[in-house]
């Protein structure tokens, strides 16, 4: 049996990472929903515990969709070379 490849596996990783992260809020507010009792429960003011149950979840999807794209990227485009060399070579410019 082959091992999987270093991309292949950071890949999954990264898809686990995000499919965890949002199904966590989710578990959370399918609990909540079913308990009308519990998300009425004033948090402050008018604002209560579902409405903040639901702006914390929209803020998790949001950050962690922004963080999925990061990290995709990263994994997809090829990495550049660091050393001064190159950052001083001209574009286009025949290396030999």
């Amino acid at each position: 049996m082959r091992s999987p490849s270093a991309p292949a596996a950071a890949g999954r990783h990264v898809r686990r990472t995000f499919l965890t992260l949002n199904a966590v809020p989710l578990g959370i507010g399918v609990v909540l929903s079913c308990s009308t009792a519990l998300t009425a429960v004033q948090v402050y003011g008018r604002l209560t515990l579902g409405v903040v149950w639901g702006l914390v979840q929209l803020a998790v999807f949001l950050g962690s969709v922004w963080w999925y794209e990061d990290r995709s990227t990263r994994l997809a485009e090829p990495r550049r070379s660091s050393s001064p060399a190159s950052a001083r070579q001209e574009p286009g410019a025949v290396t030999r």
